[in-house]
Protein backbone atom coordinates (compact mmCIF):
# COMPACT_ATOMS: atom_id res chain seq x y z
CA UNK A 1 0.00 0.00 0.00
CA UNK A 2 2.82 2.42 0.87
CA UNK A 3 4.61 1.65 -2.41
CA UNK A 4 1.43 2.45 -4.31
CA UNK A 5 1.06 5.81 -2.54
CA UNK A 6 4.71 6.66 -3.22
CA UNK A 7 4.31 5.71 -6.90
CA UNK A 8 1.17 7.85 -7.22
CA UNK A 9 2.92 10.82 -5.57
CA UNK A 10 5.86 10.43 -7.96
CA UNK A 11 3.51 10.34 -10.98
CA UNK A 12 1.70 13.46 -9.76
CA UNK A 13 4.98 15.37 -9.39
CA UNK A 14 6.16 14.20 -12.81
CA UNK A 15 2.86 15.22 -14.44
CA UNK A 16 3.03 18.68 -12.84
CA UNK A 17 6.59 19.09 -14.13
CA UNK A 18 5.52 18.11 -17.66
CA UNK A 19 2.62 20.57 -17.56
CA UNK A 20 4.98 23.41 -16.59
CA UNK A 21 7.38 22.40 -19.37
CA UNK A 22 4.51 22.41 -21.89
CA UNK A 23 3.42 25.86 -20.67
CA UNK A 24 6.96 27.23 -21.01
CA UNK A 25 7.28 25.78 -24.52
CA UNK A 26 3.92 27.29 -25.53
CA UNK A 27 4.89 30.71 -24.14
CA UNK A 28 8.19 30.51 -26.04
CA UNK A 29 6.30 29.68 -29.25
CA UNK A 30 4.04 32.73 -28.75
CA UNK A 31 6.95 35.13 -28.13
CA UNK A 32 7.32 37.96 -30.59
CA UNK A 33 5.83 41.20 -31.84
CA UNK A 34 2.46 41.14 -33.55
CA UNK A 35 0.43 43.63 -35.56
CA UNK A 36 -3.28 43.75 -34.79
CA UNK A 37 -5.19 42.78 -37.94
CA UNK A 38 -8.72 42.91 -36.52
CA UNK A 39 -10.65 43.22 -33.28
CA UNK A 40 -14.26 42.16 -33.00
CA UNK A 41 -16.79 42.09 -30.17
CA UNK A 42 -20.45 41.12 -30.44
CA UNK A 43 -20.13 41.07 -34.24
CA UNK A 44 -18.80 44.63 -34.43
CA UNK A 45 -15.32 45.31 -35.78
CA UNK A 46 -13.00 48.03 -34.50
CA UNK A 47 -12.23 50.77 -37.03
CA UNK A 48 -9.22 50.21 -39.27
CA UNK A 49 -7.66 53.52 -38.18
CA UNK A 50 -7.78 52.32 -34.58
CA UNK A 51 -6.30 48.87 -35.15
CA UNK A 52 -3.59 50.21 -37.47
CA UNK A 53 -1.78 51.73 -34.48
CA UNK A 54 -1.90 48.67 -32.22
CA UNK A 55 0.95 46.24 -31.66
CA UNK A 56 1.27 43.38 -29.21
CA UNK A 57 4.52 42.09 -27.76
CA UNK A 58 4.69 38.76 -25.97
CA UNK A 59 7.80 37.91 -23.98
CA UNK A 60 7.70 35.16 -21.40
CA UNK A 61 4.45 35.55 -19.49
CA UNK A 62 4.05 39.25 -20.37
CA UNK A 63 1.54 40.47 -22.94
CA UNK A 64 1.99 44.17 -23.78
CA UNK A 65 -0.61 45.91 -25.93
CA UNK A 66 0.62 49.25 -27.31
CA UNK A 67 -1.74 51.68 -28.99
CA UNK A 68 0.71 54.60 -28.99
CA UNK A 69 4.26 55.12 -27.70
CA UNK A 70 2.99 56.23 -24.29
CA UNK A 71 -0.13 54.02 -24.15
CA UNK A 72 0.89 50.51 -23.06
CA UNK A 73 -1.22 47.95 -21.23
CA UNK A 74 0.60 45.10 -19.49
CA UNK A 75 -1.01 41.77 -18.67
CA UNK A 76 0.46 38.60 -17.32
CA UNK A 77 -0.64 35.56 -19.28
CA UNK A 78 -0.96 31.93 -18.37
CA UNK A 79 -1.38 29.34 -21.10
CA UNK A 80 -2.53 25.74 -21.03
CA UNK A 81 -1.67 24.28 -24.42
CA UNK A 82 -2.71 20.69 -23.73
CA UNK A 83 -6.47 21.19 -23.92
CA UNK A 84 -8.66 20.69 -27.00
CA UNK A 85 -8.73 24.47 -27.33
CA UNK A 86 -5.54 25.98 -25.94
CA UNK A 87 -6.40 28.18 -22.95
CA UNK A 88 -4.99 31.61 -22.22
CA UNK A 89 -5.77 33.74 -19.16
CA UNK A 90 -5.03 37.46 -18.99
CA UNK A 91 -4.33 39.23 -15.69
CA UNK A 92 -4.02 43.00 -16.27
CA UNK A 93 -1.27 44.60 -14.20
CA UNK A 94 -2.63 48.16 -14.17
CA UNK A 95 -5.75 50.24 -14.63
CA UNK A 96 -9.29 49.43 -13.55
CA UNK A 97 -8.91 45.76 -14.53
CA UNK A 98 -5.90 45.13 -12.27
CA UNK A 99 -6.50 42.04 -10.15
CA UNK A 100 -9.05 40.52 -12.53
CA UNK A 101 -8.56 37.51 -14.76
CA UNK A 102 -10.01 37.25 -18.26
CA UNK A 103 -10.33 33.65 -19.51
CA UNK A 104 -9.72 32.92 -23.15
CA UNK A 105 -8.65 30.50 -25.86
CA UNK A 106 -6.05 30.87 -28.58
CA UNK A 107 -4.61 29.29 -31.69
CA UNK A 108 -1.37 30.01 -33.52
CA UNK A 109 -1.25 29.01 -37.18
CA UNK A 110 1.35 30.10 -39.74
CA UNK A 111 2.35 33.22 -37.80
CA UNK A 112 -1.23 34.30 -37.13
CA UNK A 113 -2.43 34.37 -33.54
CA UNK A 114 -6.17 34.35 -32.85
CA UNK A 115 -7.35 35.02 -29.31
CA UNK A 116 -10.91 34.89 -27.99
CA UNK A 117 -11.48 36.07 -24.43
CA UNK A 118 -14.26 37.21 -22.17
CA UNK A 119 -14.11 40.25 -19.92
CA UNK A 120 -17.25 39.03 -18.16
CA UNK A 121 -18.27 35.43 -17.97
CA UNK A 122 -16.94 32.02 -18.81
CA UNK A 123 -14.11 30.96 -21.08
CA UNK A 124 -15.22 30.98 -24.74
CA UNK A 125 -15.78 27.56 -26.27
CA UNK A 126 -15.23 28.73 -29.85
CA UNK A 127 -13.77 31.64 -31.83
CA UNK A 128 -17.04 33.54 -32.09
CA UNK A 129 -17.62 37.14 -30.97
CA UNK A 130 -20.94 36.95 -29.19
CA UNK A 131 -22.03 37.31 -25.57
CA UNK A 132 -19.27 39.85 -24.85
CA UNK A 133 -16.44 37.74 -26.28
CA UNK A 134 -13.61 39.74 -27.88
CA UNK A 135 -11.73 38.25 -30.84
CA UNK A 136 -8.25 39.55 -31.65
CA UNK A 137 -6.47 38.48 -34.84
CA UNK A 138 -2.76 39.23 -34.85
CA UNK A 139 0.01 38.66 -37.39
CA UNK A 140 3.56 38.04 -36.24
CA UNK A 141 6.03 40.63 -37.48
CA UNK A 142 8.78 39.37 -39.75
CA UNK A 143 12.21 39.20 -38.13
Amino acid sequence: MTRCAVALAFLAVAAAGLARADEKAALKELEGTYKLMSAEQDGKFAEKDTIATVTVTIKGDEFVLSAAPDDKKLSKIKVTPDTKLANIDFSPQDGLEKGKTFPGIYKLEKGELTIAFSEKGDRPKEFKSDNGVMILKLKKAEK
